[in-house]
C-alpha cells in the first residue's frame, strides 16, 4: 500500500518582544507523546522555530489512524536564559509554570494559560497549609479521586508515586472532611519538569481532514522607565532645563511617552538618593514615565535627554532582554 505524510498541525510562537513569529521557544517531545505519535502513525519535526506534526495517509488521502480526540503534550523550553526577563508573567503565581491548551476553542490556543507545577510521576508535595493533621487528596482532570494521605504533625511533605497517571491533577488540602483550605494544580508529564511551560493540544476531525495552524502568542513584560540624572548644573535655570522627551513615537508608530520630573526625596520603589550620590556633591532629578512600556528587542527609539534645548542623548537606554528592572542612572559631567 502506498502511503505518505501530510500536515496535521503547524505550531508557531509569536512574542511581542521580538515583534512577531520567532524561535524563542524550543518544543520538547516527551516519552508519552513519542508513544502517542507512534500510535497515531504520526511524527513531529521542528523547523525554523515551528513544530510540524505530520500524519500518515493512504493513497486516497485518508489518515491511516483516526486520532480525533487524542491529546498531544509538548514542552516549551526557552532558547535564551533571559526569556523570563522579557516575558510577561501572565498572572501566574510564583513558582508556577504555564500550561497552554486549546480548551476554549479546538482551533486556537487559549490566550491565558493555567498555572501548574509540571512534575514527573514521582514527586514531593509540600502543603500550602501548616495545619496538622491535614488530608491531601489527588483528583484527576475528570474529577475522580486517585490518591489521598493524611499528614501527621511530624510530616512535612507527601511523597507520592502517581504511577501511570498523567495530565492535570488537583491536590486539595483539608483539615476537616469536605472543607478545602487550599489547593495546588499539578501537571504530570515525565520529561518536562525543567521546561518553562507545556502545550497540550487536542486533535479534531477538521484538523485531520484539512490540517491546522496554531500560534502561541506571548506578551512582553511591561516596565515603567525611570531615568535618574546626576549633574553639577551651572545654576538653577540650567538644572531646570534638563528634560526627557519622546521624539520617536511617530517613527515607531506608537503612542508618545511622557515623563514626570521628580526631585528628592523620592517615593517607595525608587532608588535611594544616598545610594546614587553618597557624597551629596551633585544635584539629582528623576524622570519617571507616566505609563508602562512593553519591552522590545529593538526600540523604542527617540527617548531623548535634553539640556538647554540641546539633545545630549538621542536614545536613552532601554531594559532590553536581560535587565531585572527599567531604572537607569545617567551622569552628566559637563556643567
Amino acid at each position: 500500500m502506498n502511503t505518505g505524510f501530510r500536515t496535521l498541525w503547524t505550531i508557531a510562537v509569536s512574542h511581542a518582544f521580538h515583534g512577531g513569529v520567532c524561535d524563542a521557544l524550543a518544543f520538547v517531545v516527551p516519552p508519552a507523546t513519542q508513544d502517542a505519535l507512534k500510535a497515531m502513525r504520526a511524527m513531529a519535526r521542528e523547523i525554523d522555530g515551528r513544530l510540524h506534526v505530520l500524519i500518515e495517509e493512504d493513497a486516497d488521502g485518508h489518515a491511516l489512524i483516526d486520532s480525533t480526540g487524542r491529546t498531544l503534550v509538548f514542552g516549551l523550553a526557552p532558547r535564551s536564559a533571559t526569556f523570563v526577563q522579557y516575558t510577561a508573567d501572565m498572572g501566574l503565581a510564583k513558582g508556577q509554570q504555564a500550561l497552554f491548551a486549546n480548551a476554549a476553542s479546538v482551533d486556537a490556543i487559549d490566550a491565558q494559560p493555567t498555572g501548574v507545577r509540571i512534575t514527573g510521576g514521582r514527586m514531593g508535595i509540600t502543603p500550602l497549609r501548616e495545619e496538622r493533621p491535614l488530608t491531601l487528596r489527588a483528583i484527576n482532570h475528570e474529577g475522580l479521586p486517585k490518591a489521598s494521605i493524611t499528614l501527621s504533625p511530624t510530616d512535612a511533605t507527601w511523597q507520592w508515586d502517581a504511577g501511570a497517571l498523567q495530565g492535570e491533577v488537583l491536590v486539595t488540602e483539608e483539615a476537616q472532611p469536605g472543607v478545602v483550605l487550599a489547593q495546588q494544580r499539578l501537571f504530570i508529564a515525565p520529561g518536562l519538569n525543567d521546561c518553562w511551560g507545556a502545550l497540550s493540544l487536542t486533535v479534531s476531525a477538521d484538523h485531520i481532514a484539512h490540517g491546522h495552524d496554531f500560534t502561541l502568542t506571548l506578551p512582553a513584560r511591561e516596565d515603567v522607565l525611570r531615568y535618574y540624572v546626576l549633574v553639577k548644573p551651572a545654576n538653577q535655570a540650567d538644572f531646570d532645563s534638563i528634560q526627557i522627551q519622546d521624539q520617536g513615537a511617530a517613527t515607531d508608530s506608537r503612542p508618545p511617552l511622557t515623563f514626570t520630573r521628580h526631585v528628592p526625596p523620592f517615593g517607595q520603589g525608587h532608588l535611594s538618593p544616598d545610594l546614587l550620590d553618597p557624597g551629596h556633591t551633585r544635584q539629582l532629578v528623576l524622570f519617571e514615565a507616566n505609563a508602562p512600556m512593553a519591552r522590545q528587542a529593538r526600540g523604542p527609539h527617540g527617548i531623548a535627554l535634553q539640556r538647554q534645548g540641546e539633545v545630549l542623548i538621542g536614545d536613552l537606554p532601554q531594559p532590553g532582554a536581560d535587565r531585572s528592572d527599567a531604572q537607569f542612572v545617567v551622569h552628566l559631567s559637563k556643567p
